[in-house]
């Protein structure tokens, strides 16, 4: 049960990375999703219970890895975006995808009220800090990874996988 403590940490500092680095450059690396599926591989079977929760996993991680790649293809979302969208979605079960969805969407539109109205209402050219000055100056881009990030760290502790390796 620690070592799975172990995993969820280093889950949730790969998500909190990969928001700080959206929010910072606009981009998220390529090793923060490579770590979270290999996070996945290596803490799968410590939570196996069968081969059906083994196909579930794989089949709503490479669903989900289906659709973002279809909507980075059409232009809705960025690459780093989608990446971080299909590696976190390995952790999920059907069950848990929906909740996923729903709180990231929810973060996503809040995100995108708070960069209309900057971008609306504050002039560029006062804002001194590069990273803001970045963010409220491009507005054809969003920082999603924060949502995908807020998304998981909220859903995390009622996913199945979770409840699974903490014996609830």
């Amino acid at each position: 049960m620690s070592f799975a403590i172990i995993f969820f940490i280093l889950f949730a500092i790969c998500q909190i990375m990969a928001a700080v680095n959206d929010a910072l450059t606009m981009k998220i690396p390529n090793m923060i999703s490579l770590a979270l599926l290999a996070g996945f591989v290596c803490i799968m079977p410590f939570a196996w219970t069968d081969f059906a929760t083994f196909g579930e996993h794989m089949l709503v991680g490479l669903g989900v890895f289906a659709v973002a790649f279809g909507m980075f293809a059409a232009g809705w979302l960025g690459g780093g975006d989608a990446k971080l969208l299909a590696a976190t979605s390995f952790w999920w079960q059907f069950t848990d995808l929906l909740p996923y969805v729903f709180v990231t969407a929810m973060a996503g539109g809040a995100l995108a009220i708070f960069l209309m109205i900057g971008r609306r209402y504050i002039p560029v050219g006062v804002l001194t800090s590069p990273w803001l000055y970045r963010m409220f100056r491009d507005e054809t881009k969003m920082p999603y990874g924060i949502a995908l990030a807020i998304g998981a760290l909220v859903t995390l502790p009622k996913s199945q996988l979770y409840l699974a390796l903490m014996g609830v």
